[in-house]
């Protein structure tokens, strides 16, 4: 399959996102005129994986828009941000892979907003490598000297991982860890978990003893044994290469052939990203990002921000069934929150569902004036499933919005919805989710299979309290140890001194009552 093949493919069924604020324009634009772009996911649709690959662009797409990449520059970061020098590029390893460097020791929890203004940090440097080296794969390396279970933030970690596999597949050379803590093993089992089979070969664990195997002496740190004195300075252009710091060949490319991605990673992620879980600890350095216009980008997890109103929730409807066994039906109900943000003229909205016999949409058709916002209530009603059940299939909300005249009745609002031009129209989708009463204890379910990530973030986060109050106890354990030892020696130190002074004292008594006896009379003959 051609380049040409793809972008006709992914335009027959993607290109209304633009309109609907779902694709940053400049970002469509791009997919659809760089080729070395492109080919990123094109590359191994000859594989016949084309379903597979259409998907990563969209997803792609769609976090590019809403962490609002496109168009970011050196200088929208703070200089005190850019000066810290905790993500930057240095060196390569060995098969020449330019290596990511990220010093776990800086990291730790943050507030969803500064991990937002992170993301836009990291995603805005592999963009900008990207651009200038299309076909260059990149090593990460994460340095876990001096780090501890304060320092791992999985949100940053997994946003890391996600971005190699879905948002730049085939990037990723090698993913280097060094010096990883013991207490920490529990916690990239997890992150293991997130890569699929191949990708995992791609992870090495690194020591002083073996790392120059992966990265040469004289391309390597010090204080990993290597003779590379670099210490970080920051200086305009040194982040994203422009000064030059990896000479390229200075060919313009041409023409892009297709190439099997037989080293790219398979998506083993949702390409929906779900909620992560942080590990308690440090509060890291805030990235602090002039903002562009917030037109179509979604900004945070519980509101999402489309081309003529906000919705809220983002994109999940969750109904839980643990109570509504108990026929208590406000557990099946759930509340969407739409608010108008187009000040030009009224909108009109509806809300429709994939399984009308399950759900109940009130009120399901309106009209929203300039800054009006309304309550959309979603009654879920299970018609063949018993109560306790969650539904085999994959249910979905459906929102459709345009730009009405002000007064219109419900019925004109359903018109006006049905006459309006693709272009008008501004759609977005919601998952519904319908949550199962929590399984008995010793439940086989629980016991057999894999935990879901939210399970397993919750197991690890019990197992790295266990450990931590373990390591404490130790400490304990050998403070008292060292202090009972101190003493014990004082104690023979005090005795050897005791017994020294004892024997001197007893050795010149000795003297002194020979010297006082005075010497023996000889025999007379």
């Amino acid at each position: 399959m051609s380049i040409k093949e793809f972008r006709k493919a992914f335009s027959e069924r993607y290109s209304g996102l633009v309109a609907s604020g779902e694709f940053a324009a400049t970002d469509y634009d791009r997919l659809m005129s760089d080729d070395a772009y492109c080919n990123c996911f094109a590359g191994a649709a000859r594989a016949g994986n084309l379903e597979a690959r259409l998907q990563l662009a969209e997803a792609c797409l769609r976090w590019r828009c809403q962490d609002q990449i496109s168009g970011l520059t050196e200088a929208d970061f703070p200089l005190e941000a850019l000066q810290k020098g905790s993500v930057f590029f240095h060196s390569e390893d060995r098969e020449g892979h330019p290596i990511l460097y990220f010093r776990i020791q800086d990291s730790g929890k943050t507030s969803p907003d500064e991990l937002l203004q992170i993301r836009q940090f990291i995603g805005w440097l592999l963009d900008s490598r990207h651009r200038r080296q299309p076909e260059q794969k990149v090593s990460l390396l994460f340095d876990m000297t001096n780090a501890g279970v304060a320092n791992l933030n999985l949100d940053l970690v997994r946003f890391v991982v996600r971005a190699f596999q879905v948002y730049y597949p085939g990037l990723l050379g090698y993913l280097f860890v060094y010096e990883m803590p013991w207490v920490l093993t529990a916690a990239w089992k997890v992150i293991r978990s997130w890569l699929d089979k191949e990708a995992q070969k791609r992870i090495i664990f690194l020591k002083r003893s073996n790392v120059q195997e992966y990265i040469a002496p004289d391309k390597l740190w010090v204080h990993m044994g290597g003779t590379d004195d670099y210490q970080y300075e920051y200086s305009p252009g040194m982040l994203t290469g422009d000064t030059a710091e990896y000479p390229t060949s200075g060919d313009e490319c041409g023409d892009v052939e297709f190439v099997d991605a037989e080293n790219s990673m398979q998506v083993s992620l949702p390409l929906n990203e779900a909620d992560a879980v942080s590990l308690d600890g440090s509060q890291t350095q805030s990235f602090k990002i002039r903002s562009p216009a917030a037109s179509s980008a979604s900004l945070g997890s519980s509101s999402y921000i489309g081309r003529y109103m906000s919705i809220s929730p983002a994109d999940q409807v969750t109904f839980r069934l643990a109570t509504a066994r108990n026929n208590n039906s406000s557990d099946c109900q759930r509340t969407i929150t739409l608010t108008s943000t187009w000040q030009q003229s009224a909108l009109a909205y509806k809300v429709k569902t994939t399984c009308p016999a399950d759900y109940r949409v009130k009120p399901s058709v309106g009209l929203l004036e300039p800054g009006a916002s309304v309550c959309v209530v979603v009654t879920y009603r299970p018609s063949s499933t018993p109560p306790s059940q969650p539904p085999a299939r994959s249910d979905k909300l459906q929102l459709l919005a345009a730009p009405v005249e002000s007064g219109l009745s419900r019925e004109a609002c359903q018109e006006a919805l049905k006459s309006a031009p693709s272009e008008a129209l501004m759609e977005h989708r919601l998952r519904c989710r319908v949550e199962t009463p929590k399984p008995a204890a010793g439940s086989s379910a629980a016991a057999s299979g894999r935990l879901p990530d939210d399970q397993q973030l919750a197991a690890l986060r019990s197992e790295v309290s266990r450990l931590s109050g373990m390591v404490s106890r130790l400490a304990v354990q050998q403070s008292q140890r060292l202090a009972y030892t101190k003493y014990s020696l004082w104690l023979l130190a005090f005795g050897v001194i005791f017994l020294a002074f004892l024997l001197g004292w007893s050795c010149g008594r000795q003297a002194a009552s020979s010297s006082h006896a005075g010497p023996p009379h000889s025999a007379e003959l």
